[in-house]
């Protein structure tokens, strides 16, 4: 879990609205300005960079968001003031250029000096060069845009006992490195995928058989035997583990996919990974926001590996040092107010008709939800109207981010079934949930709180129990609700007035048993520092309506800048 302090300033997307200005401001005042963070990095002159993002393959499937994740750090790395930074992305990230930069730039690091190489791409397996390497007999292997399994086309790869190589050249100059590999190379799952949700993207190949071999490793049989206790001051961060299968994600805040870890690292960058505001992200500040924001960005499907030797301080051995500034942001557009519904899923059934406070931001400005139908007959959408989020209608090929099949009325996203036995008139709560998940996630990513599903992210079926588990709690107030895969709204926590104290465990668990309407339920969790008899006050007027963009609404007027969101799936099926 990750240290419990409070933050300095909040990062968090543009039309967030925080309710932090000065005493005596009016009421709407506090929801229409929004306070970011803009970060720099101290002493950038001493940070470096070799991002490298592959999406097109000369004989591979193509990736969609490896480019995309080395943009996205490159990007990051430029607003905080590091101007050395090697970017290469796809037919410009060969062997040779690779090598080139990292050559070039061990040249000039000096002692103290942060390299980060990242590497965003397919990944695989071979058996292992160096005999009694690996457990498994295997090396993990990065494939680059020109890879072949034979000929000239297997220079166009690295093996990662190359990279222990090239790591320990930096830290003979007295350089540390931060390694991210956003790839994977095989393996299983946290959950099956419903193919009818069109295709998962991961970044593996099927196993292959390397011939006429012409690639010649910079590494050692010294290297291939090295591990993170033969470093100094250097870490890594890996998508998966190697029996573990890495899914490209949509972004939360953008058009397109993305990895992860890639998206977890950049906005880690950013600073949101400084839990206590101090201006440094520490070692292990920086592995605890990567593993919890990837977890919960890929709704439970990955676990980042991390490693640090271990002589290193992780609790206090810096990262990134940041300064930062405050921007006042405009107002957001004026809101919507979505039609009472009569569904109701709570364990005390009832239905409470709320309007949502004015000023808020709308789903309306989002991009459009990608919506298909399964037989990907356009007509089958005919006479059905957004309620608050816009929808596009595509085709199962253009990569739709819902997929009704309307002979079950199963709806499928992303390879999950989210929603069951929806009926056309009930599509617009699934979109409006669609478009508020995606909010809520890219709100957490940038004001992350703990939470996970205890015992695990399977699918689970009826009558089964599982637990949801908020951490990193003791002193904190907690406000905890669900949105069904159809937008049905359920305060789960505080149900009664006197639970919007502050907790005084380090974790809150909540058993919760699994029963029909069956797909998927996200569950929120939103702490701080004092109670938030506002945002529960809402959430409870709503308990039981359709009404996830008006959750999402109460949850950005009543922010602040100590509090954090956690965002999680909860599975489920008969």
């Amino acid at each position: 879990m990750r240290p419990r302090a409070r933050r300095a300033l909040l990062a968090v997307a543009a039309w967030l609205a925080l309710a932090s200005l000065p005493a005596g401001a009016a009421a709407q005042d506090l929801t229409a300005k929004n306070l970011t963070a803009q970060a720099e990095l101290r002493n950038p002159s001493a940070v470096h960079a070799i991002v490298v993002g592959v999406d097109r393959y000369a004989g591979l499937p193509p990736l969609r968001g490896a480019v995309a994740d080395a943009r996205d750090i490159e990007a990051s790395l430029r607003r905080l003031g590091v101007t050395d930074v090697a970017a290469l992305y796809d037919e410009a990230a060969d062997r040779d250029s690779v090598l080139k930069r990292v050559f070039d730039l061990s040249a000039r690091v000096g002692r103290g000096d942060l390299v980060i190489l990242s590497i965003a791409g397919h990944g695989a397996l071979e058996p292992e060069l160096v005999k009694g390497s690996e457990p498994d007999g295997k090396d993990a292997v990065f494939l680059l845009s020109g890879f072949s399994p034979s000929g000239p086309g297997t220079r166009q790869r690295i093996i990662d006992k190359e990279f222990n190589h090239l790591i320990k050249i930096f830290e003979s100059r007295g350089a540390r490195v931060v390694f991210v590999a956003d790839s994977c190379f095989g393996g299983g799952l946290a959950r099956s995928v419903d193919p009818r949700g069109g295709d998962v993207v991961y970044r593996s190949v099927p196993a292959y058989a390397v011939t006429d071999d012409e690639l010649k490793p910079v590494s050692s049989a010294a290297d291939a035997y090295a591990s993170e206790v033969d470093f100094t001051r250097s870490i890594f961060l890996a998508a998966v583990d190697k029996s573990s299968r890495a899914p490209e994600i949509r972004s939360p805040d953008g058009e397109g996919f993305r990895g992860a870890l890639s998206y977890a690292f950049a906005r880690a960058l950013e600073g949101a990974a400084d839990a206590d505001g101090d201006g440094v992200v520490t070692v292990d500040e920086l592995f605890s926001y990567v593993r919890q924001a990837a977890y919960q960005l890929s709704d439970q499907r990955q676990t980042i590996v991390s490693a640090s030797p271990p002589t290193l301080k992780a609790a206090s051995e810096p990262v990134v040092e940041l300064s930062r500034g405050v921007t006042v942001l405009g107002p957001p557009g004026p809101a919507r107010v979505a039609p009472a519904q009569d569904r109701v899923t709570t364990t005390q059934d009832r239905v409470v008709t709320a309007e949502a406070a004015p000023g808020a931001p709308a789903l309306s400005s989002q991009r459009p939800v990608r919506l298909a139908a399964l037989d990907g007959l356009p007509e089958a959408f005919d006479g059905v109207a957004p309620r608050e989020a816009r929808f596009e209608v595509v085709t199962p090929r253009q990569s739709p981010e819902l997929v009704w099949d309307r002979k079950t009325g199963d709806v499928i996203a992303a390879g999950d079934v989210v929603a069951r036995e929806i009926a056309r008139e009930d599509l617009p709560g699934v979109v409006d949930r669609t478009a508020a998940v995606r909010a809520l996630k890219a709100m957490s990513a940038r004001a992350l709180q703990d939470v996970a599903l205890s015992p695990d992210s399977r699918t689970h079926r009826a009558g089964a129990v599982v637990e949801a588990v908020v951490g990193d709690l003791s002193g904190r107030s907690l406000v905890l609700f669900d949105i069904a895969g159809d937008g049905a709204l359920t305060l789960l926590y505080p149900r009664e007035a006197g639970e919007a104290q502050a907790v005084d465990k380090a974790q809150f668990r909540l058993p919760i048993r699994v029963r029909a309407p069956f797909g998927a339920d996200q569950l929120v969790a939103v702490t701080g520092d004092a109670p938030m008899q506002a945002l529960a006050e809402t959430l409870r007027r709503l308990d039981g309506r359709r009404a996830p963009a008006q959750a999402l609404r109460a949850v950005a007027q009543n922010m602040r800048p100590d509090m954090r969101i956690g965002s999680i799936g909860v599975f489920t099926a008969p």
